[in-house]
């Protein structure tokens, strides 16, 4: 074991989501068994087994979790068994904070979560919470057994925004992988001038919190409203709507930054036209902001809060 941990993968999904035939390949194809030992710890028993003699071949053992017993206790007793240099865990969407309860040990290095095509409509409505869980800890998400890219299209801004740093992958019915989603804008970069709305928001902030350079030198006009109040530590002036991504639990201020040297308004709800520069947050990364040419007090909306749903 290392002084900071063992290194410890988890992998998130549903039940028959893939997660068995993930770990299974990785072990497969992972040359790292010739250096040192891995554990995979079981918290859910798919429909695939895994092969004892493969795994055997590979210097790997497996241990089931039974769910009378403590997990941190169970993860401790299988890491004294088996003295792994690595460990995969293979996740149960259905045990709550099941994270939270691994020992201090078990170095928490990758997160992968799958998703099965068939399955995701019905979850994504009945059970979008969990997957929201999953995802937001996640570097990768992979949907599995997608005959299409157009298919995922409809989820493409939901997702993006229950983690914008993750990895979105679609493996088709043969097992070709590709990227997932690309980012649909309702209006075209080539304008010198974009007007936005409440339907266009989102993807515009979106866009703009990776490619903010798409956007600059170019006049946006705002025409629903939108809140002004003071964000973050220093109190700077932002401008946006409160966006509900998953429930009400999981409410997310998306705003721009408005800039310093700006007459402004003492808060509340505005539409505006501005012009959009490039700056730089606190780490130097680039980022959006914008310097208002107009600034109109406005009535709040009927709707306080946007309600990511499923895009046409």
């Amino acid at each position: 074991m290392s002084e900071t941990g063992i290194e410890t993968r988890l992998v998130y999904g549903f039940l028959d989501a893939g997660k068995t035939t993930y770990i299974r390949d990785c072990i497969q194809n992972d040359y790292f068994y010739k250096y040192g030992s891995t554990l995979i710890l079981c918290f859910e028993e798919g429909e695939e087994p895994y092969d004892v003699d493969m795994l055997k071949s590979r210097n790997t053992s497996v241990a089931y979790y039974d769910s009378e017993e403590d997990v941190s206790a169970f993860c401790i007793r299988q890491i004294e068994a088996h003295r792994p240099d690595r460990i995969y865990v293979e996740m149960n969407a259905m045990i709550p904070d099941l994270r939270e309860r691994f020992p201090a040990c078990m170095q928490m290095t990758y997160a992968v979560t799958w998703l099965d095509w068939q399955t995701l409509p019905q979850y994504f409505i009945n059970f979008r919470q969990m997957i929201q869980q999953m995802v937001a800890r996640s570097q990768q998400v992979t949907f599995r057994g997608c005959p299409s890219k157009e298919l995922l299209a409809p989820y493409s801004q939901a997702f993006r925004l229950m983690n914008r740093k993750a990895s979105y992958l679609r493996q088709d019915p043969m097992g070709y992988h590709e990227k997932a989603f690309d980012l649909f804008l309702p209006f075209s970069l080539e304008d010198s001038e974009l007007t936005i709305s409440d339907t266009t928001y989102l993807p515009l902030w979106l866009d703009a919190l990776d490619h903010p350079e798409h956007y600059e030198g170019k006049t946006i006009r705002f025409t629903d409203p939108l809140e002004l109040r003071q964000t973050g530590k220093s109190g700077v002036w932002s401008v946006g709507r409160v966006v509900m991504v998953c429930c009400m639990a999981d409410l997310q201020f998306m705003s721009f930054e408005i800039e310093e040297e700006t007459e402004r308004p003492d808060g509340g709800w505005v539409t505006l036209d501005a012009l959009a520069l490039v700056g730089a947050d606190e780490y130097g990364r680039k980022k959006l902001k914008l310097k208002p040419t107009a600034i109109r007090y406005a009535p709040a909306p009927d709707t306080l809060i946007l309600d990511v749903k499923l895009s046409d």
